[in-house]
């Protein structure tokens, strides 16, 4: 598979995409992955590919699928395009500025399905972050205190020791622990019982702390917006690319002073609506 990453230019991508499917299996063609992005045309791809075609919002999704790619190669590959057909050179600057921030991704490690425990408890990866960020001598009520809100030293115990036995946090000679890697994060396409609770126990937290935290010590902020399923689909192409700028700058601060929990929520509050005129919705 070809690296999205390395390519400034879509089309030059999925030519190379194409000449390697096509060397891994004779039988690869236009019209094969036609089929496979859902789209009519079986020669759509090479006049995409020849520059006599260019791709929409809903095309680029279905050639996102097609191709394979995760969540931050989606977000790159949508911008690459963007950048490339872009009318104007604001435009122009603005994507491949999303461009650079997402070729310099922070590596992350995707964890294992046995460290999927990770996930049981809400408050086991903010324990990760104090006690890799500052000595406790091993007071586990000192840890457990340092949480908001707070939790017991037995709490605090079981969880490093969680966090030894998953690998993700380690001894070193002088007593204090440290990652063992900086950056994690869960599989993309699996979502067990352990995460959904997760992140609903954040989101929770993060309603809990509009009341608890004065505007000098939280940011939150809200939108209610009528947005169609293509409009949908490009916010969380936004929101990832966001996400990814945002591990950049974490990666760069060598200081600490507090563990933060960022939350992200894009979800329906109405039912969805039947188009007009009987015609099934994009």
């Amino acid at each position: 598979m070809e690296n999205v990453f390395g390519y400034i230019d879509y089309r030059r991508f999925l030519s190379s995409y194409y000449k390697t499917k096509k060397a891994e299996n004779r039988h690869f063609s236009f019209r094969l992955f036609a089929q496979k992005s859902g789209i009519n045309s079986s020669s759509f791809l090479k006049h995409i590919i020849d520059g006599r075609r260019n791709l929409t919002p809903e095309a680029c999704g279905k050639f996102c699928k097609a191709l394979g790619l995760n969540d931050k190669e989606t977000v790159y590959f949508r911008h690459l395009v963007l950048f490339n057909q872009a009318k104007s050179a604001a435009e122009k600057q603005e994507h491949y500025a999303v461009l650079r921030s997402l070729a310099g991704n922070v590596k992350e490690t995707v964890l294992k399905p046995a460290q999927y425990d990770y996930f049981a408890k809400w408050y086991v990866p903010v324990v990760r972050e104090l006690v890799c960020a500052k000595d406790f001598k091993d007071d586990f009520g000192a840890v457990g205190r340092s949480v908001v809100p707070p939790i017991g030293a037995v709490q605090a115990h079981q969880a490093v020791r969680l966090l030894e036995k998953l690998a993700m946090v380690r001894r070193r000679q002088d007593g204090r622990f440290e990652q063992t890697e900086a950056a994690i994060t869960a599989d993309d396409g699996v979502t067990t019982l352990s995460q959904r609770e997760y992140v609903a126990s954040m989101m929770r937290l993060g309603g809990n702390a509009v009341h608890a935290f004065d505007n000098q010590q939280r940011h939150t902020s809200t939108v209610t917006i009528g947005i169609s399923k293509q409009t949908y689909e490009t916010l969380a192409a936004e929101i990832e690319a966001f996400k990814d700028r945002m591990k950049r700058i974490v990666s760069q601060d060598n200081s600490f002073s507090r563990v933060y929990q960022f939350n992200v929520a894009l979800f329906p509050v109405s039912i969805e609506a039947k188009p007009a005129n009987g015609e099934e919705a994009e």
